[in-house]
């Protein structure tokens, strides 16, 4: 093991002001002679900790830790001594990464190419994960083992950690390698040492020191991908709304919903600023009340509500869910089904198939496809969200054009067809996975591994 010092530290713990530097030196192995006389004192094990550096061992002695009486700043100490070991664990958890799917393959090799292209289906099945973020971690483990070494070393060793890495990503990416390696050498050494939004002005800042006409790229750019998105999953009662816009657009528009939420109401008003700039960003998209520019109109939407009969009659109080959304309260399901245009799908307790037709067309019929896409709800392959509405309709067993009368599989019928986004519907086509389905729909797909992951159709 390397020698230790007092600068291997980018903040010196505060018990190091009593050590000298000599007695660092080799220290680790010394504490390793010293843990076989007895256990060791809480400040002899920090200080071991901290000599050994990140790693199997560190990690044992902070364990050993856990239910000693500490002082406030012995418990501080321990926090900041577990930071390098998840870096060292995030470093370790990319190489055993690279090691399933090795470097990017040769463009020119076809099948390695498509091979490659579906590697994060056995990725996300098993670590339980959408798609995009299994092939986000590959392409993520590829560029720190081949293109941002120091990086990787400086992680390895805990001396950043694994968000300050995935910052420093987000700008080296957007320069040619050899400008990013400049940029690297110039933020890396002090990156632990800055906050985020430090880290991202300083390699914002680097970035146009070595490229001038950096920023007008990533500007004209980054115009190219302004959008508004919408996060259904996030507190109940409200949605996410959220808009990636050109920065004057977006400075005029905050300045203009400022304004409009300082207009006095007409009406008596409880609502705080923030409501009142809420609802103005409202009423400039569904209009507004009259005189109230802050007051949006009650907006007639056309939804798609799910509602059991009972509680459709006021028999029941069950939850009702809408459509991109989830679950609302009772009340307001019943309130939403006189106020509102809305497609119906009022559901009750049955056995079998809803719909299952034997048909002799490739292409499901409409009802079919609707009854097909409403129990699935979202893709059928594992950690997949991807709504059913965006999915093909895929046929388990590939399509009979002259089937069996006999032969139950290779027909469009609801227990031969799936939602599968295009991705994973490529995949499957590929033969890069299969899938198997039981006739109430469940869905059995095996992975080239051949690790077999069930899923079911949507539970109402």
């Amino acid at each position: 093991m390397d020698d230790v010092t007092a600068t291997d530290w980018a903040e010196a713990p505060w018990w190091l002001d009593a050590v000298a530097e000599t007695d660092t030196v080799g220290c680790a192995e010394q504490w390793a002679e010293l843990a076989e006389l007895g256990p060791l004192s809480v400040p002899e094990t920090l200080l071991a900790i901290a000599a050994a550096g990140p790693g199997p061992e560190a990690a044992r002695l902070l364990v050993s830790l856990r239910g000693q009486p500490l002082t406030d700043e012995q418990k501080l100490s321990v926090v900041a001594l577990w930071q390098p070991q998840l870096a060292w664990t995030t470093a370790a958890e990319q190489a055993a990464l690279l090691d399933l799917v090795g470097p990017e393959p040769d463009p020119q090799d076809k099948q390695a190419a498509l091979t490659d292209e579906f590697a994060p289906l056995e990725l996300a099945a098993a670590l339980h994960s959408t798609v995009p973020h299994a092939a986000g971690r590959i392409r993520h483990a590829r560029l720190m083992a081949g293109t941002f070494t120091a990086t990787q070393t400086r992680l390895a060793e805990g001396r950043i950690d694994g968000y300050r890495v995935w910052l420093m990503l987000q700008t080296l990416t957007t320069l040619p390698p050899e400008l990013a390696a400049q940029v690297e050498a110039e933020i890396l050494p002090r990156a632990a040492t800055m906050t985020g939004a430090e880290l991202r002005t300083a390699l914002r800042d680097a970035a146009r020191k070595v490229d001038p006409d950096w920023g007008v790229r990533m500007f004209a750019k980054n115009r190219k991908t302004r959008r508004v998105g919408f996060d259904h999953r996030g507190t109940d009662g409200l949605v996410l709304m959220y808009a990636y816009l050109p920065p004057v657009e977006a400075v005029a528009m905050e300045q203009h919903l400022q304004r409009a939420a300082a207009v006095p109401s007409p009406h008596p008003d409880d609502r705080n600023a923030d409501e009142r700039m809420a609802d103005a960003l409202i009423g400039c998209v569904l209009g507004s009340t009259p005189g109230d520019v802050t007051t949006p109109l009650t907006p007639k939407v056309v939804t798609r509500l799910l509602i059991s009969l009972p509680t459709l009659l006021g028999l029941r109080q069950d939850t009702g869910e809408l459509a991109g959304y989830g679950k609302i309260p009772a009340e307001m399901a019943r309130q939403l089904a006189t106020d509102s245009e809305f497609q119906r799908m009022i559901y009750h307790p049955v056995d079998g198939h809803l719909l299952d037709y034997h048909t002799r067309t490739y292409r499901p019929p409409k009802d079919l496809d609707t009854y097909t896409r409403a129990r699935d709800r979202h893709c059928r392959f594992p950690g997949c969200t991807q709504p059913a509405e965006d999915c093909d309709l895929d046929h388990t067993q590939p399509f009979h054009h002259q089937p069996d009368p006999d032969d139950q599989g290779g027909s469009t019928s609801a227990r031969n067809l799936a939602a599968l986004c295009r991705y994973t519907h490529r995949a499957k086509t590929h033969g890069h996975y299969h899938t198997r389905q039981d006739p109430d729909g469940t869905l059995h797909c095996t992975t080239p591994l051949g690790r077999t992951y069930t899923t079911k159709p949507w539970d109402y």
